[in-house]
This record gives structure tokens, sequence and C-alpha cells, in this order.
């Protein structure tokens, strides 16, 4: 019945596909002008699964957007400022819809794209689409669903009524909103990048047309004509979309009801199905998950990715012709996956033990994971340690600590919990008077499933043998994959449910949808899953075992000036001892079965190994404030910065000179293009004097960034901490 089905369903698709190629040319045209009975070609798919999920779907992609515009020119108002004095701060102004689009894509062509001017036409052209969807649900996709839904949000809840239900990955972000007979979703963490770059990589037809909209024009909704080129702008918006997410579904093998909601979705996914076919839920899931109150330890000791700036060399401009070796960047080659690949794991399951000291976790820790609460006294760091390990933020109390730019320096007492891998660089790099390990739980190690660890190494040879040139769609979702096999190991099971109250506009997690027992219920129903097949310890001790092996290379620079996650800048390199480094990680590989693979280029590829990044061999200049804030200039001497919050553009603020970039320093956001969300909630939908349909609106405009740095301490700094009183702060964490 079923390969009936199917074998009905191609033949109709062809007779249709047939008919359009023969009689049916896309077109963009005012909804007004379109004939909606094309739509009736298109046909619906039953989605498989239990019955409550059965509901057939249209097979059709769609991508809508929005333009907007503010009601008038911003005003200013002085203000006083941190560090800055009085400065001049925007008055927010209301913003409304002036243009949106819709495009429709089906049987692999481009059907339609529609467009208008009010919000209340929008709702209009999505009734005369939706009365020719065949499907039970049709999905709608947005390219920062975030941004559209708050102009479009009131509109569609007076035709449809509130959503039946919104998933928000965090306040003001939907990730997907339902109504009974259509979802709109976000395309946005789908492709983990914008849409012009997202449209670039995967090379299709129509790309973004920039700088054909002027955004600091003043519009009226009251349907002047759009030039060609502003037609065009809104055009390829969604034109771009649909034709990314085909690429998309066809690299992946889905449907627009198949395909994940995320990136990490797309990993995820193929995981469970071979670890179905492994038995991996029962196998290796259930003995290893633990009870929710050491799922907590697990959450609290988890951390990300190591990046620290040495604070000797705060504020330091390093010249390569000034110093007596290279100034270069090593990173690590897919250092989350290496680790994934050759790392030992927790995999047998949480036992409660007794409070064994520092020096028997570690005479241990090479066959056992241990997580724990360790209390120091007298803590302080060894001579000779540039790079301090232990977090102020992990910590759950604290007396007279001192830190650098966010690390313990010293300090006469803490306690935080913490990972027997972790452990290993604690001990090698701090002093102290006394210790205790207590709460103590430890799990067998051993390395992830064979059928795992294949597919991790599968991921690697698609992104490395695939030429970016030659095949641009396969290549960008092959390291898209890599990057997010992580992610999805790293994910919580459970996160507080954020909703949206759609009067205020304002998100909140309800007061009955928290707290231990209700958190508590929610994991037991996950646990449950019979798709689960992996452990959230993989994440937390992949991120341990990353840092360890950054603090190993950092063994192998005289001068470690500063590190982000995967990577070090420094100079005074022992290429023999960062050489020795990759044989090991090489030969590591190769006792896991693996080996190196021939990319692209014909070039031997390993996993793991330090190499030195592109264009950073032969750095000619650097210099760091602190954590995420850095700028050098390139082998080819082009000046660059990586500044939290601010794009990569903002170099251009410093007018090539590196020694602008310091405390003070602002990156102007008419050049850096970052711009300051103001959200602007109505009462109700209104219409303004000039005859414009207003709501709720967000108001973009560019935000100054000023750059600061690392807090450095003298040593009448210290001497005056330890006059204080003691400070204690407390952090929630399952205890006893």
């Amino acid at each position: 019945m079923k390969a009936k089905r199917r074998n009905d369903y191609r033949r109709i698709y062809e007779i249709n596909q047939k008919w359009l190629d023969t009689y049916y040319n896309y077109r963009m045209c005012h909804y007004k002008n379109f004939d909606y009975k094309v739509l009736d070609l298109i046909q619906k798919k039953n989605k498989p699964g239990k019955a409550k999920y059965k509901k057939s779907y249209s097979d059709c992609i769609i991508m809508a957007d929005t333009e907007t515009s503010k009601c008038k020119k911003n005003e200013y108002e002085a203000v006083k400022k941190p560090k800055r004095g009085d400065v001049l701060q925007v008055i927010p102004v209301v913003n409304y819809v002036v243009a949106w689009t819709i495009s429709i894509r089906a049987f692999d062509r481009n059907i339609v794209t529609l467009y208008g001017h009010k919000p209340s036409e929008f709702v209009t052209c999505l009734n005369n689409i939706l009365a020719h969807m065949p499907g039970e649900v049709t999905y709608i996709y947005f390219h920062n669903l975030a941004y559209d839904w708050t102009f479009l949000k009131r509109f569609l809840i007076k035709e449809y009524g509130e959503p039946e239900s919104q998933l928000n990955v965090k306040s003001h972000y939907p990730l997907f909103i339902s109504w009974p007979s259509f979802t709109l979703r976000d395309s946005l963490l789908l492709a983990q990048r914008g849409l012009e770059r997202w449209a670039n990589d995967l090379n299709v037809e129509h790309k973004k047309a920039s700088g054909k909209w002027d955004y600091d024009k003043i519009r009226n909704q009251n349907g002047e004509e759009f030039t060609q080129d502003e037609l065009e702008y809104i055009e390829h918006d969604t034109l771009a979309g649909v034709e990314c997410i085909q690429k998309t579904l066809d690299n992946l093998g889905k449907n627009i009801s198949s395909i994940p909601l995320t990136a990490t979705g797309i990993p995820r996914n193929e995981a469970r199905k071979r670890g179905k076919q492994n038995a991996a839920h029962d196998n290796y899931f259930i003995p290893g998950t633990p009870e929710y109150e050491v799922h907590l330890i697990l959450e609290a000791v988890y951390h990300g990715g190591f990046t620290h700036a040495n604070r000797h060399y705060i504020g330091e401009v390093f010249r390569a012709c000034e110093l007596d070796s290279p100034l270069r960047c090593y990173d690590f080659k897919s250092s989350y996956p290496y680790q994934l690949l050759t790392g030992k794991y927790p995999v047998g399951g949480w036992q409660r033990t007794n409070d064994y000291s520092m020096q028997y976790i570690l005479e241990h820790a090479e066959d056992y994971g241990f997580i724990f609460k360790l209390s120091l006294y007298g803590l302080r760091l060894k001579p000779g340690m540039p790079m301090p390990a232990i977090q102020l933020s992990k910590c759950l109390k604290t007396a007279n600590a001192i830190a650098d730019n966010g690390r313990i320096l010293e300090a006469d007492y803490i306690e935080f919990y913490t990972t027997s891998e972790d452990l290993k660089i604690i001990a090698y790099q701090y002093d102290f008077d006394a210790e205790k390990c207590s709460n103590v739980y430890f799990s067998r190690l051993d390395y992830l499933p064979k059928w795992f660890t294949d597919y991790v190494f599968e991921c690697f040879i698609n992104k490395e043998g695939t030429d970016k040139e030659v095949n641009p769609v396969a290549y960008s979702m092959s390291k898209s994959t890599v990057n997010s096999l992580y992610g999805m190991c790293a994910q919580k099971p459970v996160k507080e449910e954020i909703e949206e109250d759609y009067t205020t506009g304002e998100y909140f997690v309800d007061e009955n949808k928290q707290g231990f027992t209700y958190m508590k219920g929610k994991y037991e129903e996950w646990k449950d899953k019979k798709a689960n097949v992996l452990l959230y310890s993989t994440g937390v001790w992949c991120t341990a075992l990353a840092q360890h092996a950054l603090f190993d290379l950092g063994r192998c620079c005289k001068h470690w000036i500063y590190s982000d996650t995967d990577s070090i800048y420094g100079y005074g390199w022992d290429v023999d001892k960062v050489a020795h480094y990759n044989e090991v990680v090489k030969k590591k590989i190769k006792d896991r079965g693996y080996s190196g693979v021939i990319n692209a280029k014909g070039k031997e590829s390993w996993l793991g190994v330090a190499e030195i990044d592109d264009h950073k061999e032969h750095m000619q200049e650097f210099v760091t404030l602190g954590s995420k804030r850095y700028a050098y200039r390139d082998d080819d001497g082009v000046l660059k910065i990586t500044v939290a919050g601010v794009p990569k553009k903002g170099a251009k603020c410093l007018n090539d000179d590196i020694e602008k970039f310091k405390p003070g320093m602002i990156f102007d956001g008419n050049t850096t293009g970052k711009k300051l969300h103001s959200y602007i909630i109505a009462e109700d939908i209104y219409t303004d004097e000039n005859g414009n349909e207003c709501a709720d609106s967000i108001d973009l405009n560019p935000c100054d960034y000023l750059l600061d740095q690392t807090e450095l301490f003298t040593e009448e700094d210290f001497n005056a901490l330890f006059e204080d009183e003691i400070i204690t702060q407390e952090v929630y964490a399952y205890d006893d």
C-alpha cells in the first residue's frame, strides 16, 4: 500500500511538473495580481510516525520577509555614561512594515514571489495561499524570525488567534511558532549564518541584492511604487531563502517536514539513526544516564572553551620585527571532533563514593572520571603560570579571591564543582595550604562507541575531501555538520521553558514550570525517550579534554600571549615540541583504528593536529586587551580585530594603526554596522497620521562600542583586598 501511494504521488508530481515546465513561468507580482489556482498543483504528503504526529503537510518551500521604515528620523538626548561622560544617545522611534515578500518553490523550481506593503495585506495574502495548500500544515520560513515576528505578531494573532505552540531558544528569539494550519520557522539557526553568506556558500541562483535598498529613507505604506532595484532587493531576500533550503534538503535527503530545525539537529538525527541500529539507547544511554541530582553536578562542572589573555602582556603591542622569533598562531584542526574520536569518556553510570583526596583522584583519573566539589584553602598560582584555569564565575564560595579577567590568581578560600580531567590542570598550576574533595561521584572511562566515532570520522572525511570551489553546497553542509558534532553532545537535556506574553511583549518563565521538582520531572521524561543515544557527560568531558590539550600545546610556546578555545597566539615557539605533539595526536588516531585523510588539495589532513592558522604564520603585529579583545596584522599586512559584540569590519575604525587599539577606543556604529535593538510595544494595532498600520516594532540604530581592557592589579590593590572582610558568593548547585 505504501509503495502504491509513493508511485501515485510520483506520477502526479511528474505530471504537474511537466505542466509547469510547459505552460508556466516564474514571476514576481503584487499579491492582488496572482492567480492562486496555480498553487492547486502543489501536493500533500503524509508525515510518517506515531498517529498523533501524522499530520499531512504541503510539499513546497515558502520563505517570507519584511522590510520596515522608521516613522521619522531619530533624535538624540545627552546622557551620562561611565568612563565617557556626557554622550548623545538615540531616542527610539516607532517602525512599521513598508514591504513584504513571500516566495514559493515547488517541483524543484521557483513558482512565484508575491509582495505588498501593509502587514494586514500580508495576512490577506497568507490566507489566499493557505486556501490552496493541500496539507493540514504548511511551513513558512523567515531568516531571523525574531525580527519579523515582532512586526507581524499582532496582525497574525488578530486573524488566527494566539499560537497553539511556540518554542523560544531565549528571550525575543522564537525558533518556531505554530497555528493549526501553518507553522512559522526560523532558518537562521539552521543556516548558522546570515542570508547573504548562506546564499554565497551554497551558490544559489539568486544572491542577496545587497545595497539596493536604502534603509535610511522614510517610507509609508501608501502603495508608492518601488524602483527596480528595490523590487530586486525584496525579491532576492526570499528567493535566495527558498533556494538555500532546497539545496539543504537535497543534500540531506530530507523533506520540508523532516528537515532539522537547527544545524545541530543535522548530526543529531543521523546519530540517532545509527545509534538505533546499534541498540545504543538500551546498551549505552540507559546504563550511563545519571539521576537528576547527579546530572545537576554535571551541569555545574561544564565549562566552555578556554579564552584568556596573558595578564603580563595586556595592552602591549608586539611587532615581529622587534622579536627574536616569529609571531604566529597555532590552531587545532577540528579540536572537539578529535577529542570525541580519541578521548575516554564516562560510560558506566555514576556512583557515589567516599570523599577522596586530590592525590587519590589523580592517581585513578586515567581509568575513572570523577565529578566532585573541590575546596581549596590558601590558594595561589605558581610562578610562571601565565594562564590561570580556575573560573571565578564557577565558584560557589570565595574568600578574598583575586581574579585576573575572571580567572583566580589567589584566594584565602574557594569551592567549586569540577572534574578529574580539569583537576590535572589545577594541580599543575596552583599551590594551596589544604584541600578537600566532597560529594564525589565516579564513572568508568572508556572510548565512545565505535558506531559514533565512525560517524565523527566520516564527517571529517566528507569535509576535508570536498572541494569548496567545485561543490560549495556539499562543502558548506559538511563543514556545518563537523562544527555541530560537539554541540549536539553538550546541549542540556532539559531547560527552562521561556514563554511570551502576547499582550505585553515580555518573555518569562512560568513559576509553575520551574524549580527542582518540576525540572526533575521533565528530566525523567527525557530519560524515557527512545530516541536518546548520547550522554550529556560526553559534552562535559569533551570541553575538559580540549582544554587540557590547549594547555599541552601552550607548553610549546615560550611567550603565550593569548588563547581562544582551540588556538594560541604567541612567539618563541618550540617547533620540535609542536611536531612531537602532533605525532602523539596522530598515534592516538591510529590506535583508534583511523588515519589521516587526503583533503581536496591532495594533502594529508589529520584531526586534532596543531597547524599554523591561515595568514598567521608570520603576523606582523599583535595586541590584546583581554578575553575576546585583540587585534593583529596578518602575513599580508591586513589589520584585523576580534572584539566580542563588534563586527569584523570594525577594524576600519583603527585607520590601519594598531596603536589605536587601546582602552577608550570607540568603534563607531555607523562604520561597524553594530545595531542597538530597542523594542517598542504598542497597546494594540493602530493607524498613524500617514495611514500606516502600526503595532509592536523594533528600532535599529547604530551602536558605538567603547573598548576597555582586563582590570590589572597593582601590589597596593593586592594588599588592600586582603584588608577587606571575607566576600562570599553563593551559586546554586546540587549538594547534600
